[in-house]
């Protein structure tokens, strides 16, 4: 019974070898042939957030807050804790959920070829603005080397990478309260 199918078997593997078939089974995959940058938009916030540049906005805004307050300008408090309440629900979305980053990208924009050039990329987005890749298309993870160009310290650094593995918070399950 063996010898009996053995001669179609070799006929027909014979006949598909002819044809290329076995060709395209036995070709090496494809280098992709665009590389593609991606961040964690969390760990950009969370870098933005540490460095003493932004400590310092906060500290101009809360002396700001306080001459008003010493001046008796009940208006102007009143504007600067809602500014100050709204930038902590913004940075909260970003550091937990998937919200765009693109204007703190903007302040390190000049670093931004450099880490593409490094990465062999062509493209940097955010990875959860990314809804399809074609398998032609490889994906590098560029998170730490842009959260770099915002120069966190150590400690920051840590928090980036315990982040990483944890998921993002759905959007719509974010307080939208300032005082949460």
């Amino acid at each position: 019974m063996k010898h009996r199918l053995a001669a179609p078997v070799i006929g027909l593997v014979a006949a598909l070898l002819a044809m290329g078939v076995g060709e395209a089974v036995a070709a090496p995959a494809a280098k992709p042939s665009v590389r593609i940058g991606v961040y964690d938009s969390r760990g950009i916030a969370i870098t933005y957030s540490h460095p003493a540049e932004f400590r310092e906005s906060m500290n101009k805004l809360r002396n700001e807050y306080e001459e008003a307050k010493a001046k008796g300008d009940s208006a102007q408090v009143k504007n600067l804790e809602q500014q100050g309440q709204w930038m902590q629900v913004r940075l909260h979305q970003r550091g937990f959920s998937t919200v765009g980053v693109g204007d703190l990208l903007a302040k390190v924009a000049d670093g931004l070829p450099g880490v593409a050039h490094e990465a062999g990329v062509a493209l940097i987005v955010s990875k959860w603005e990314m809804p399809f890749k074609d398998p032609a298309v490889e994906i590098v993870d560029v998170t730490l080397p842009v959260a770099k160009l915002f120069k966190p310290d150590e400690g920051t650094l840590k928090i980036l990478g315990e982040m990483a593995g944890q998921k993002p918070i759905p959007f719509d399950e974010l307080s939208l309260d300032p005082n949460d």
